[in-house]
């Protein structure tokens, strides 16, 4: 019978810190070899150390290549003739297939890339949507001014970018010309306070338009934040928030973007275009997200989960 290793198998190795040693008698899943590039899982050919010294002629005694195949003996499950024996009968592998369904081992993705049915290289150009709406973006001294002393932010729903939530709380922004209420705090708390708006809430609030990327505060207009125990007078921070896609070095490397690379992106459909000055912004924490605010998605009947195609 052969050995089957799975994406689970790798997601459990790369938890435990451990490679993946495998011999001519297993079979590595597209699927499997996708997820150890990503998660830096190496598959090499031959026992572990702890079980046996490898010999030193051995026929598998190096590191698969970029961990995308087995680089043992090769074994044709299918073919007949050819000097070649089938390694399983049609009937051992039908009970194979039907024990790895029952016991979750295998998934219908699984089979399909084994079968060629299914293509498991991502398309580098098409990345998910993410829209944002105005919110702010709290300093500890601050969050404790606006609620209270020792506040603490309550989490609602995370967000794409790993460790970034919503929050329940809500402040009120008060500007020379007018005031919007009910505007989100987004945890966790940052080193300085920052207002994120829409284009149009700068003429209601009557401040500068500054369009800048997240921490480029500098010269940005200040706005007054009133909360329910207290009120801040920020003398700068208020920004329209410079479209971008957030990724990690390695969703970059695999896609061939670098930190802020300037791109475009085309959007289909019935409201389709084009938007310029998109930057990308690698961080160690980033996760794949385009974001964009609401006004942008609805000029372009956007919303959150939506496919867009980047133009180099």
């Amino acid at each position: 019978m052969k050995r089957l290793v799975s994406a689970k198998d790798v997601v459990a190795a790369a938890a435990r810190h451990e490679d993946i040693y495998v011999d001519e008698n297993t079979i590595v899943t597209a699927q499997a070899k996708d997820v150890a590039r990503e998660k830096g899982v190496r598959i090499t050919c031959g026992p572990k150390p702890e079980e046996h010294a490898v010999k030193e002629h051995a026929a598998c005694e190096k590191p698969v290549a970029d961990h995308a195949a087995v680089e043992c003996h090769k074994v044709d499950l299918t073919s007949e003739g050819k000097g070649t024996e089938p390694a399983l009968t049609a009937a051992e592998l039908e009970h194979l297939i039907a024990a790895a369904f029952e016991k979750g081992i295998w998934t219908k993705d699984d089979i399909e890339s084994l079968l060629g049915k299914k293509e498991s290289a991502i398309d580098p150009n098409i990345v998910p949507v993410g829209v944002s709406g105005r919110h702010i973006h709290l300093s500890q001294h601050d969050l404790e001014t606006l609620f209270g002393k020792g506040y603490e932010l309550t989490k609602v729903k995370d967000l794409s970018q790993p460790g970034q939530f919503a929050a329940k709380e809500c402040v009120t922004l008060a500007g020379p010309k007018g005031v919007i209420q009910k505007v989100r705090v987004l945890g966790p708390v940052r080193s300085q306070t920052q207002v994120e708006v829409l284009a149009g809430d700068t003429f209601k609030l009557g401040v500068p338009q500054e369009i800048r990327l997240s921490g480029h505060l500098e010269g940005t207009p200040g706005i007054t934040v009133i909360g329910p125990k207290g009120t801040v007078v920020l003398p700068e921070g208020v920004m329209v928030a410079a479209r971008h896609i957030h990724m990690s070095p390695s969703q970059a490397a695999e896609r061939g973007f670098h930190d802020g690379q300037v791109v475009s992106l085309k959007i289909c459909g019935e409201r389709g275009g084009m938007l310029d000055n998109v930057i990308v912004r690698v961080t160690e924490t980033g996760n794949l997200d385009c974001h964009i605010d609401t006004e942008e998605a609805n000029a372009f009947h956007l919303k959150t989960g939506s496919k867009v195609q980047v133009v180099r």
